[in-house]
């Protein structure tokens, strides 16, 4: 090489001057930009190509996750008898306990001092024991009288029994208002379809159904989780997983308070042809 294109010539140029550039070296070191460029192009077509097949295969054969209304807030299987409905009573009109006599003195007033023997009254002497009275009563000091408490009398004047207080801790099949979930049965699907995850290894055309029981709390949360119809480990998992993450529910009530009641959800999985 000439020593006045030194200073202009490639170091590569400057290196390889009078050796073989056949051999492969110089052709490597000379166009490395260049099969870098199509070598990280191949490799991002390839890449492309690849996620474009996933994508598609996984819209042909997709997971459909359904809830079976017919078969919706089902409650647990529970053989109660069946009982022949007893012939309806008269209602009788409820009997006024006669409360026992209670003793007393009499309470005497306006005293007048006299000196004729026949129109004096012989005063008892009173007793702390006793209350005071219009009059004398006679009655049992030894035990303790007991008066009953007033019964509730409705807008008719009939007495009306107290209806006892539910129990909110202990569930129960049923109530006079089940519980919900916020929104209803819409949004309950769509919360289970949005948060259910797909599972590939159902084959095309079969149904997995996953049956779960469940109290819900009289103050609206979920616990007590209980598979009633089992449809693999993985899939019953996946179910409980999805209501446990569910918000709190409209509790169920009964005798206008709110108690705890069971409920059923069956959940299907399918997959599409």
């Amino acid at each position: 090489m000439r020593s006045e294109n030194i200073l202009t010539s490639d170091l590569l140029d400057i290196v390889f001057e009078n050796r073989n550039k056949a051999y492969g070296a110089y052709e490597l070191r000379k166009h490395y930009k260049r099969r870098l460029l199509k070598a990280l192009s191949a490799a991002f077509i390839l890449a492309g190509g690849i996620a474009c097949m996933i994508f598609f295969i996984k819209k042909e054969k997709g997971i459909k996750m359904t809830i079976d209304d017919t078969e919706y807030a089902v409650l647990a299987s529970v053989d109660i008898p069946k009982e022949k409905p007893a012939a309806p009573k008269t209602p009788q009109a409820p009997k006024t306990p006669v409360a026992p006599k209670v003793p007393q003195q009499k309470h005497v007033a306006n005293i007048i001092v006299t000196t004729d023997p026949f129109q004096a009254t012989k005063i008892t002497n009173l007793t702390d024991d006793l209350p005071i009275g219009g009059q004398d009563i006679a009655g049992d000091t030894k035990s303790h009288v007991v008066v009953p408490a007033p019964t509730k009398i409705d807008a008719g004047g009939n007495d009306v029994p107290v209806a006892p207080k539910a129990d909110k801790e202990t569930p129960r099949l049923a109530a006079d208002i089940m519980p919900a979930y916020p929104g209803g049965v819409a949004a309950l699907r769509k919360f289970m379809e949005r948060n259910l995850q797909s599972f590939d290894d159902i084959e095309t055309g079969k149904v997995v159904s996953v049956k779960v029981t469940f109290i819900v709390g009289y103050d609206g949360k979920l616990k007590g989780f209980q598979i009633l119809e089992d449809g693999g480990d993985m899939y019953n998992k996946e179910v409980i997983r999805v209501l446990k993450k569910m918000p709190e529910w409209i509790p169920g009530k009964a005798n206008g308070e709110n108690v705890s009641v069971y409920y059923t959800i069956p959940v299907k999985f399918t997959s599409a042809e």
